[in-house]
């Protein structure tokens, strides 16, 4: 069921701009696994390279965790996430 924003309370409405915020600070974060995924490929230092396989397993948790927060502010998602998983 959909409601303009005219009809939302001043709740859904601040959820709705939250759940804005999280889905950029996902798309970052994914954004920036695939960049340190090709960075890895062009470093020759093992260092550098151990470094951001590091970096990288820490910002698949991020995903995990904006996930979580996404699906506990928005059911619909919620319910996305279940028919597929």
């Amino acid at each position: 069921m959909s409601h303009s924003f005219e009809e939302m309370s001043d709740e859904q409405l601040v959820i709705l701009d939250d759940l804005e915020i999280l889905r950029e600070d996902l798309i970052g974060e994914l954004q920036a696994i695939n960049q340190y995924q090709e960075h890895i490929l062009d470093l020759e230092n093992e260092e550098a390279v151990n470094t951001l396989e590091h970096i990288i397993e820490e910002e698949k948790e991020h995903v995990a965790e904006l996930l979580r927060l996404i699906q506990n502010l928005d059911p619909a998602q919620a319910e996305k996430f279940k028919e597929i998983l």
